[in-house]
């Protein structure tokens, strides 16, 4: 996209300077700390966020932040800007030097999700979306398929252990029984191919807003939907996602949302 906006431009160089510092750390190497619900952090993670921060206030010091490392705003009727930070989803990956991880920058004003970057560095692949622009990969126009029936749809979905804990497993079987495929390739790059109309349905059924902020900006400009698994609105208070081509969606709430565990 030639027309970006100065918000989006000063988006895509602090993500590419965090895209640098993961870089770094995987050529040196680094330790890894568990967090509190013993999800693991790693020096990276913490930088990578430091420098996206630091970047964005540089040109706009009134701005704010909401993101999985560092201390976060409120969200509740949100006013103004913030932005949403997630520097590496996928760290399990990342820590393994599995190329399914990337760095996801949001952008919230008057609580409405308006510009989503989803950058994955060891896939070369640098996703972006404003409000009304159009999504884009590699400056590449992307857009969503328009397949209609679950016999034609490709699925990926998160971990399985989630959909057992919500005892949504026969839900997610039954699902992968009906389309023509179905893979559990998780986490950002299942959005990638989502947005590239490559999948036509991705299903997390446990995720923060961070996880899925970005992506929610980028599927919805590439022509698809996303919300949470029973149908409401994606807000501060996420707790799970689907999205699809936009056509499929309501199956799929359908199928999902009668659940009280999504209530």
């Amino acid at each position: 996209m030639d027309n970006k906006s100065e918000l989006l431009s000063v988006a895509l160089e602090a993500v590419k300077a965090a895209e640098a510092v993961i870089f770094k750390y995987l050529k040196t190497g680094f330790s890894t700390e568990l967090k509190a619900d013993l999800s693991p952090v790693t020096i990276a993670d913490k930088e990578a966020e430091a420098i996206i921060r630091q970047t964005i206030t540089e040109h706009f010091p009134d701005h704010t932040f909401f993101g999985e490392e560092g201390g976060t705003v409120s969200l509740e009727n949100h006013r103004g800007y913030t932005w949403i930070i997630d520097p590496i989803d996928g760290t399990k990956n990342f820590v393994r030097r599995n190329p399914l991880f990337g760095t996801l920058l949001a952008l919230m004003h008057d609580g409405e999700l308006v510009i989503g970057i989803t950058n994955m560095p060891l896939f070369n692949e640098l996703m972006y979306a404003e409000k009304g622009q159009g999504a884009f990969l590699n400056d590449q126009p992307v857009r969503v398929t328009e397949i209609t029936s679950l016999d034609d749809a490709y699925l990926s979905h998160g971990s399985l252990k989630y959909f057992v804990e919500l005892d949504q497993a026969s839900t997610l079987l039954k699902l992968a029984s009906e389309v023509r495929q179905a893979r559990g390739i998780g986490d950002v790059w299942s959005y990638h191919l989502l947005a590239q109309g490559k999948i036509d349905i991705m299903i997390e059924p446990k995720c923060k807003l961070w996880d899925i902020a970005a992506s929610k900006v980028i599927v919805e400009e590439a022509g698809g939907k996303m919300t949470q698994l029973d149908g409401q609105p994606i807000g501060a208070h996420t707790t799970s996602a689907v999205a699809t081509n936009g056509k499929l969606h309501a199956t799929i709430v359908n199928q999902f949302g009668s659940s009280t565990a999504f209530s």
